[in-house]
């Protein structure tokens, strides 16, 4: 672990021991929090995990993540029961949030409607209620329930947690991080929902009997909570990996059941971190299924909408906003001077026009066309390191990285070697010689199917794979 990381597990460490004793229905408030959220708007303290001196400030010295992992292994362990839900009796309930990603087909295909439910945080636009009172309405034409429909009076226990936190922080009033006023408000507004997410969890599986959970991620803190209280029930478990592994404090701590990976870049991660191989199962995932489907856009009615120039090439360029607009802009210059291409802009999470298109005539927005409608329509893809990258290669796309090294990146795409470039000019010049050089056009080829053998090694249809592990938990 290089200085930041290891600064940043170390006082995470802190964190957990240091409010440890903030307790409710058994569940320790400190574990379940989303420790990124209350120190996000901290640039200082950001700026501290690069210091070797910080570590000197702090109680715990993590010289591996596997100490992280180890901690929430006791932890979870105190909470697990033997799995007393077996049978298909009960729903399989799946955690829906943005990071999810099913496509409606997944549902069709792979799943019992009569034995599928969705559970939500909430929305306070739905109106239809049962006799019980509670809202219900459908979303892939499965049954939803919200918890916050949950009727609940948490407010003494609330107050009681919050005035205990705000004793501690007069115990820790010299403290680097929990001095902070925004800390402090964060992590009180964090308590309350806390208590009213755990409260309406235990209500949601008393009410509906579940044989197993499925979750995207393992980070929010009403995730976190329904696996717990999951644990707690015997009720087995799968967090469905949402993205690439490409940052160090992305996928740990790994609490559920199975975690349902990409490829062997994860089993093997996971061992690192002292994960049994048994508790992680290589399921890729259902969004991909649509890489190894025909796209249901036709080419000629692709360039048509775009407004693109038929009789030329066309690369797709995958940006996130502005940031790092000042090299994208030196790549497309750098390839505009040599080649007669169209360039497409697909910018996430947004759909309207990237300002490149307004600086570069031969510059288009992939406006709202969907990923896989895009990738069979287009001939090289370069984009920062992202799930997206992943895709492209599924799709049989040549990809290129333009990569910003993070201190927490994992280096996940580092296998594809010269594809990936921090120096935008240098990545331009290797676009140009795939289109320019049939060699170099073949090693492209060989160097992304050497990466899917590792990153991707099953194609066959994710849907199908975790429904087998589905079976497998709860026969």
């Amino acid at each position: 672990m290089n200085t930041y990381v290891k600064n940043y597990w170390s006082l995470y460490l802190d964190f957990l021991r240091d409010f440890q004793k903030l307790n409710y229905r058994g569940f320790s408030l400190s574990f379940i929090c989303h420790f990124p959220s209350l120190i996000r708007k901290n640039t200082e303290l950001w700026k501290d995990l690069y210091d070797d001196k910080f570590t000197a400030r702090l109680k715990n010295e993590v010289k591996d993540q596997q100490e992280i992992q180890e901690v929430f292994n006791n932890y979870m362990q105190s909470h697990k029961k033997k799995q007393l839900v077996k049978g298909k009796n009960g729903k399989i309930v799946v955690n829906y949030d943005t990071i999810l990603r099913f496509p409606a087909k997944t549902f069709d295909d792979y799943f019992d409607r009569s034995k599928t439910m969705i559970v939500m945080a909430g929305s306070k636009n739905n109106k239809k209620k049962s006799s019980s009172g509670v809202t219900k309405r459908t979303l892939f034409n499965l049954q939803v329930n919200y918890l916050s429909n949950y009727k609940i009076d948490t407010k003494k226990a609330i107050i009681r947690l919050q005035n205990q936190a705000k004793s501690m922080f007069k115990t820790y009033k010299n403290h680097h991080l929990y001095k902070d006023a925004n800390f402090q408000t964060l992590f009180l507004k964090k308590i309350a929902e806390i208590v009213n997410c755990i409260e309406r969890s235990i209500h949601f599986y008393d009410e509906v009997l579940v044989s197993c959970l499925l979750v995207a991620s393992t980070h929010s803190y009403i995730s976190r909570i329904l696996l717990l209280v999951a644990a707690e029930r015997g009720i087995p478990t799968i967090c469905i990996q949402h993205g690439i592994l490409a940052n160090e404090f992305g996928f740990i701590p790994k609490i559920a059941t199975i975690d349902a990976v990409y490829g062997n870049y994860e089993v093997e991660w996971y061992k690192r971190l002292g994960v049994s191989k048994k508790t992680v199962a290589i399921t890729g995932h259902p969004r991909f299924d649509q890489a190894f489907q025909p796209s249901t856009v036709k080419k000629s009615t692709f360039y048509k909408q775009l407004g693109l120039d038929k009789n030329k090439k066309t690369i797709m360029i995958v940006v996130r906003g502005n940031r790092d607009i000042a090299k994208w802009r030196i790549l497309i210059d750098t390839i505009s001077k040599r080649l007669h291409l169209n360039i497409v802009i697909k910018d996430y999470p947004i759909k309207t026009p990237h300002d490149l298109t307004k600086e570069f005539p031969f510059v288009y927005s992939s406006q709202d066309y969907d990923l896989y409608d895009i990738l069979p329509n287009v001939d090289v893809i370069v984009s920062y390191p992202s799930t997206v990258c992943l895709e492209t290669m599924l799709a049989k796309k040549p990809l290129f990285v333009l990569e910003k090294k993070l201190p927490s990146y994992t280096g996940y795409y580092n296998s594809l070697d010269d594809l990936v470039q921090k120096d935008p000019k240098k990545l331009g010049e290797l676009v140009i010689k795939y289109f320019t050089d049939l060699n170099y056009k073949n090693k492209v080829e060989e160097k992304k199917e050497n990466f899917l053998r590792v990153a991707y090694p099953d194609f066959s249809m994710s849907g199908e794979r975790l429904k087998r592990l589905i079976s497998r938990l709860i026969s």
